[in-house]
C-alpha cells in the first residue's frame, strides 16, 4: 500500500467532494459558497498548495466564507502543511474544520502501520486458535477457498504480506468458530 502525499490527497479530496472531475477554481469556489460547504476548508488547503490563493479569494463573494480565508490565512501561510499534518504541529490553532482534514490525512498516511498492525494481532489470535484446537492450515484455506501458499506463509511464519486484512479477519473468524 502506497502512502499519500498531501498534495495529490487534497486534490483528490476536493474532487470527491465536490463531485465533479474539474479543478477549475472558478466552479469550485461556487460550488462550496451554493450547495455544498463541505467543500470550502479544502478547496483553501488545495488553493494554497497550487499557489493560487489570491484567485481563489477573487472568486469568494459570500463574506462568511471570505472571512473564514482571512482569519485563517495567517496561520496556513508559510507552513508546510503535510508536515504540520504528520506532526500534528498548528493543529491545535486551526478551527476544527481544518484540523480534521489534517487528522484525515494523518490517519490515511499511516494506513500501511495500522493494516500491518491489525494483520499481526489477527494473526497472533488466528495462531494460537489454530494451536489451541488442533485445525491444520490446509484445512483452513479449503474452507475458506484461499491460496495455499500464502495462507501457509501466514499462518506458519506470520507473513502478513501474504493476505489482505479482510482475509486475515476471516481465517480468525474461522478459527474461532471451529
Amino acid at each position: 500500500m502506497r502512502r499519500p502525499v498531501f498534495n495529490r490527497w487534497i486534490k483528490r479530496q476536493v474532487l470527491e467532494i465536490a463531485g465533479t472531475d474539474s479543478f477549475s477554481l472558478r466552479k469550485l469556489a461556487a460550488a462550496a459558497q451554493k450547495k455544498n460547504p463541505r467543500l470550502v476548508e479544502p478547496l483553501l488547503l488545495y488553493a494554497i498548495i497550487a499557489g493560487q490563493v489570491d484567485r481563489l479569494i477573487s472568486f469568494v463573494y459570500k463574506n462568511d466564507v471570505l472571512e473564514s480565508y482571512k482569519s485563517v490565512l495567517p496561520v496556513l501561510m508559510g507552513i508546510d502543511l503535510e508536515e504540520a499534518a504528520l506532526s500534528g504541529q498548528f493543529v491545535d490553532s486551526l478551527p476544527r474544520e481544518y484540523s480534521k482534514i489534517l487528522t484525515s490525512y494523518r490517519a490515511s498516511y499511516n494506513r500501511p502501520e495500522t493494516a500491518k498492525d491489525s494483520k499481526r494481532m489477527r494473526w497472533e489470535r488466528s495462531r494460537a486458535l489454530q494451536l489451541e484446537k488442533g485445525v491444520a492450515t490446509a484445512d483452513i484455506y479449503r474452507a475458506l477457498g484461499l491460496n495455499a501458499g500464502n495462507v501457509n506463509a501466514y499462518m506458519k511464519h506470520g507473513d502478513t504480506d501474504k493476505v489482505s486484512l479482510q482475509n486475515a479477519t476471516d481465517i480468525m473468524t474461522y478459527l474461532s468458530q471451529c
